[in-house]
């Protein structure tokens, strides 16, 4: 099991990891969702493409975080891999690196994440939106401080 570097060969399972994330995430928000794949996806994979990325190994990739100025915007854990410390290494690995306060967004309706987030000093700082499939999605805006 290692947190390292994202490679180019790691794309495909990192695409397979948000899909499925990105679904899980919103598992709890009203209205039939409609997800664009990452390679699909020009605006997000611009952004992603920007991202400093690391991926957690234990035979295959099991998750990725990927952040940017200050900025967690993603950390993704494939649905078997849930619960069993994946998640922690990657948010350790981030925190650890960061050169500054980090900021990060999470769906209001995923307490589940906003309690992980909590456990690990980030605090709320606010709320904002966003649309997908046409659906107005509400979220937290959550800060942790680099003592």
């Amino acid at each position: 099991m290692t947190v390292r570097s994202y490679q180019p060969e790691d794309f495909e399972a990192v695409c397979d990891i948000y899909l499925d994330a990105k679904r899980a995430e919103l598992r709890f928000e009203p209205g039939d969702f409609s997800f664009t794949p990452l390679q699909q996806d020009e605006v997000l994979l611009a952004a992603f493409k920007e991202c400093d990325v690391i991926v957690y190994e234990h035979e295959t990739v099991l998750g990725f975080a990927a952040s940017f100025d200050g900025q967690l915007r993603a950390l993704f854990v494939r649905e078997g891999a849930r619960g069993q410390g994946v998640g922690q290494a990657l948010l350790d690995a981030v925190l650890t690196a960061a050169t500054s306060d980090v900021a990060l967004n999470v769906a209001q309706s995923n307490q589940g994440a906003i309690r992980f987030y909590k456990r690990n000093g980030f605090t709320l700082a606010g709320e904002t939106h966003r649309q997908y499939s046409g659906i107005d999605v509400h979220y937290v805006q959550m800060n942790w401080e680099r003592l």
